[in-house]
């Protein structure tokens, strides 16, 4: 979080603030010797029930965990986990500044889908008061329920 391109707010939620809109079955933590690598965590892209199967992902890194492959290996079992889950779609957002999510995202088959423009103003760190794009990233999930239409669509 230090370099302000993790998220838009600096103060960590209490607990239960935190897993308000998370799933449970969807968060999954890397540690070595009881120290946190990483974790990732899911919640529901939207309220609406008919995008129930709709995911946005949140993954963080411990700084010295950077580079050892711990966040593609915590993605990698979340995509699996909700693919065998019955979700079909996971959406990310990044900042475009923020390099190693967006290239981790891109390499497990996330594609950019566009830019939101200044949907919020960082209140913490070096970017604090600016007003901040992300990139809006998907990946439909191979094995998923929407797969074999999204497939066909592709190939149009």
């Amino acid at each position: 979080m230090d370099t302000g391109h993790a998220t838009y707010e600096g103060e960590t939620l209490s607990w239960d603030a935190f897993m308000e809109h998370k799933i449970a079955d969807l968060m999954f933590v890397a540690d070595e010797d009881g120290d946190v690598l990483g974790w990732v965590s899911a919640s529901k892209a939207s309220r609406r029930s008919v995008f129930d199967g709709v995911l946005e992902d949140s993954v963080y890194i411990a700084p010295d965990a950077a580079g050892r492959g711990v966040a593609g290996a915590l993605l990698d079992h979340m995509i699996t986990a909700a693919t065998e889950a019955g979700y079909w779609a996971m959406h990310s957002t990044v900042f475009p500044e923020n390099q190693g999510s967006l290239k981790l995202h891109l390499s497990r088959g996330f594609t950019e889908i566009g830019i939101a423009h200044t949907m919020a103003r960082m209140n913490y760190g070096p970017m604090e008061g600016r007003w901040r794009d992300i990139l809006l990233l998907e990946k439909i999930l191979e094995g998923g329920p929407a797969y074999p239409e999204y497939q066909a669509r592709v190939k149009e």
